[in-house]
């Protein structure tokens, strides 16, 4: 019960030695210091300093006797709304003071602030994909989210398994996107890939031969565009790819795409 009242005055901003000697005192009509301190449990080097903060916050005050203090307890019924009181002008004071701290920094970030984001970054529209999961999953999204038509020139290795790229070529298919891919011969040697793309065809995906392609690379609505870029020394394919999101770049593929697109064979199902 004890402890409970402890936490409760505590509450109120008094801490633990504060709280245990205002209980102490109570208890009888005066206290001197060390018969207070062996009461409250409080070292005797810390129980003037404990004295003293009460009678500042109201709740005891000092008296002197045959040249002896006693300190007594101010009645509950006074003391402890005065300390709620002082509990509520601190709590304003210190609101106010932030209130007060808040606009200063208003002042000096927001500038701050609004000349950082009128800066444009130049590779704002660039994305990086260093983790073959993470080309994946990009593919698979941005297919997901096509709304007129999908690019593909195709080139080994492949990057994702059967299931992600059976979804990345259904579902904008089934939605009724137009999906044109370019397929190198010598990838379609491989007899697995080939009957994927005959499966492709029979789901509505224009499929043409090429003999080589200078890119793998995917473009969306001819405004986004995700490749890869072969090593220009030993003609390895990366697996970083980028993400441009930037129409002029997407258009400007596009007119290639369309080129190899007229020239190349269609695409004959087994």
């Amino acid at each position: 019960m004890v402890d409970r009242i402890q936490e409760q005055l505590m509450a109120l901003g008094l801490n633990r030695y504060e709280a245990a000697t205002y209980l102490a005192l109570l208890e009888r009509r005066s206290y001197t210091p060390a018969q207070v301190a062996v009461r409250a449990g409080i070292p005797r080097q810390r129980i003037y300093d404990v004295l003293a903060a009460l009678c500042a916050r109201g709740l005891a005050i000092e008296r002197h006797s045959d040249g002896q203090r006693h300190y007594v307890a101010i009645d509950p019924a006074i003391a402890l709304p005065a300390l709620i009181e002082q509990r509520r002008r601190q709590f304003e004071h210190e609101q106010a003071t932030l209130t007060e701290h808040v606009h200063t920094l208003l002042t000096t970030l927001t500038p701050a602030f609004t000349a950082g984001h009128e800066q444009i970054d130049p590779l704002d529209y660039v994305d990086v994909l260093l983790d073959r999961r993470l080309v994946v999953e990009r593919a698979l999204a941005l297919a997901q989210s096509a709304e007129r038509e999908i690019s593909v020139c195709f080139k080994l290795p492949l990057l994702g398994d059967r299931e992600s790229n059976f979804a990345e070529v259904a579902e904008p298919l089934r939605r009724g996107v137009r999906y044109r891919a370019l397929y190198e011969r010598s990838a379609l040697a491989n007899p697995d890939l080939r009957a994927w793309v005959t499966q492709f065809v029979e789901w509505g995906q224009q499929a043409r031969m090429v003999e080589t392609l200078p890119l793998k690379v995917n473009l969306y609505d001819r405004r986004i565009a995700l490749l890869s870029l072969q090593d220009p020394v030993t003609g390895a394919l990366s697996l970083t790819a980028l993400c441009v999101t930037h129409p002029n770049f997407s258009v400007f593929l596009q007119g290639a795409f369309e080129q190899l697109w007229s020239d190349a064979e269609p695409f004959q199902p087994t």
